[in-house]
């Protein structure tokens, strides 16, 4: 994520988030953990701050349940880094009402990444194509937020 400095670093975040989370959020209705749906209020804080809706990212394939379970842990973990990202748009001006709705949804509930661990332990996803799944995952997330790196 790096430094916040401004609006202009914040619309970037927005901005890859969204791309981010569309190339994903459509592909997990049936992987068993229902998925903490962000786009409309990324939708109404990308309008707040005149933004364009970006176009989805590239998906990476989620074919299988260790796939999904691999998604879903990239998903459900970004809420922890959402807290620290919160506080930093609460200091651009950026709140639940204007510009931050989607950081409210995804940090109101922190006993959701315990729970989301209980249920992925009990799943038993195999370890090796989940985790070469998360680092598609992650890639996905690069190229949302216009990163150039391989994961």
């Amino acid at each position: 994520m790096g430094e916040m400095r401004g609006s202009e670093d914040y619309r970037h975040y927005l901005r890859g988030t969204y791309a981010f989370r569309a190339a994903l959020e459509p592909a997990l209705d049936d992987a068993g953990w229902q998925v903490e749906r962000l786009l409309d209020n990324l939708r109404a804080d990308l309008a707040d701050l005149g933004e364009p809706v970006p176009t989805a990212a590239p998906a990476p394939a989620l074919h299988d349940f260790a796939a999904k379970a691999a998604a879903l842990y990239v998903l459900e973990g970004s809420a922890l880094g959402a807290r620290l990202i919160a506080r930093r748009a609460a200091a651009l001006g950026f709140d639940e009402r204007h510009g931050a709705r989607h950081l409210a949804q995804q940090t109101a509930a922190p006993t959701r990444w315990p729970a989301f661990l209980d249920w992925l332990e009990q799943s038993a996803a195999p370890p090796e194509p989940a985790t070469a799944a998360a680092r598609q995952v992650f890639q996905t997330a690069l190229l949302a937020y216009g990163v150039e790196a391989g994961v």
